[in-house]
């Protein structure tokens, strides 16, 4: 994880020696390197060891402009900046100088990343994971442990802050529906409740309030705006690097696999994985299609990272809360739009285990990357997150090195 919080202590203000160590190391080492752009906090989320929070710069003027997510009960999230920030130019510029707005902080940190380590961009440096929103995914802040989040609930919306507020009334009166430029009074209230808990995701009744009039407006918008940001975060990212042979970049997308057997998949259209109203199916499609519409363009390769591959459906059986949760039957969605949409998929673990422990981790994450057709589905690539010093035991690296030679 390249940290912004680290690495950008002032506006302009670029230190990335720690990095540059490391890439030495494992030039020397002849390994690879995963080059995370983090612009988001470490802290308050699931596996976070330390806290590492925005550079408070960026904080104190995207907190007085109101560039910050928030819920209905005005909860600030400090996890990342809104996409409302995108084209807001109230930051600091460089030195002081002018203002920004966030993608252009964006970019330019991501364009003094490439100047320091042009040496080893395609080589060693192999690929940038490009950060868009919480724990570095393209995702609204929905569910987060640091406010009392547990798993199942569905979340909640977070559509209050002032950017937002202003976007969605843009947008509904450009539609000619000035009552819609609000968040409907149906949301979820309570971030620990089933989609069951509020109107807008019920299905008693049988009104189904996300499918019709201003729940079905708000919630395409709402994932209309967030495929938009990911978009442009995407494109600043491939005009920061230059071209070269052997860098790819990608795209990291969270595995809400809770309530996605529920009619409405409340859980993902909190984050902003909204489903099709007319069909029901997940709004990856969706996603993948940006994804392959900036590789073609770009003329770069793109990644879809899609997480919980170490799960399956039997782990969310007895004992578990009751929750409508399919992560195999998500994974294959995701799957079935990346062939679709000739984008290569990637994956990785949600929760962290152990070794030799926890080989059926392994055994699932090594299944699901296998290809059950003629290629087109097989995984590009396997990351494997949250180690920790256990995995240096003698033992969890020979666990470790008979897994890679199964592959």
């Amino acid at each position: 994880d390249v940290w912004w919080g680290l690495c950008e202590p002032s506006a302009g203000e670029y230190h990335w020696e720690g990095y540059l160590e490391l890439a030495r190391v494992l030039k020397e080492l002849g390994l690879k390197m995963q080059a995370v752009m983090s612009f988001h906090q470490c802290g308050g989320n699931v596996g976070d060891a330390v806290a590492i929070p925005l550079p408070s710069w960026v904080v104190d003027a995207a907190r007085a402009q109101g560039l910050l997510y928030q819920d209905f009960a005005g909860k600030v999230s400090l996890d990342c900046l809104s996409l409302s920030a995108d084209r807001q130019a109230v930051f600091p510029g460089k030195g002081g100088e002018g203002k920004r707005d966030a993608l252009t902080m964006y970019g330019d940190c991501m364009s003094a990343f490439a100047g320091a380590f042009a040496g080893y961009l395609g080589s060693t440096i192999v690929e940038i994971q490009v950060g868009m929103g919480p724990c570095g995914e393209l995702r609204y802040p929905s569910y987060m442990m640091s406010q009392g989040w547990k798993y199942p609930g569905v979340g909640l919306i977070m559509a209050h802050d002032a950017g937002m507020r202003r976007m969605l009334k843009e947008a509904a009166d450009a539609a000619g529906q000035p009552t819609f430029g609000r968040v409907p009074d149906s949301e979820p209230k309570d971030t620990n409740g089933g989609p069951e808990a509020c109107a807008l995701f019920a299905t008693a009744g049988g009104e189904r309030h996300w499918r019709c009039a201003h729940g079905s407006f708000f919630l395409e918008w709402y994932h209309k705006a967030l495929i938009a940001h990911g978009e442009a975060v995407l494109r600043t990212a491939c005009a920061a690097f230059p071209k070269a042979d052997g860098l790819a970049y990608s795209v990291k997308v969270s595995g809400i696999h809770w309530h996605a057997m529920h009619p409405s998949r409340a859980a993902e259209a909190c984050a902003g994985y909204v489903p099709s109203a007319e069909t029901g199916a997940g709004a990856y499609s969706s996603i993948a299609r940006m994804l392959a519409r900036v590789s073609r363009e770009a003329g770069a390769e793109v990644f879809f990272n899609f997480t919980c591959l170490e799960m399956s459906n039997a782990s969310q059986g007895r004992g578990m809360p009751l929750a409508d949760s399919s992560p195999e039957d998500l994974i294959a969605e995701v799957r079935r739009a990346c062939i679709h949409e000739g984008v290569p998929l990637c994956g990785e673990n949600a929760l962290q285990f152990g070794l030799p422990e926890s080989l059926d981790a392994l055994r699932q994450i090594a299944t699901q990357t296998r290809s059950w057709a003629a290629g087109r589905d097989r995984m590009h690539a396997v990351t494997l997150l949250r180690l920790d010093e256990g995995f240096a035991r003698a033992s969890s690296l020979e666990a470790l090195k008979k897994w890679i030679a199964s592959l």
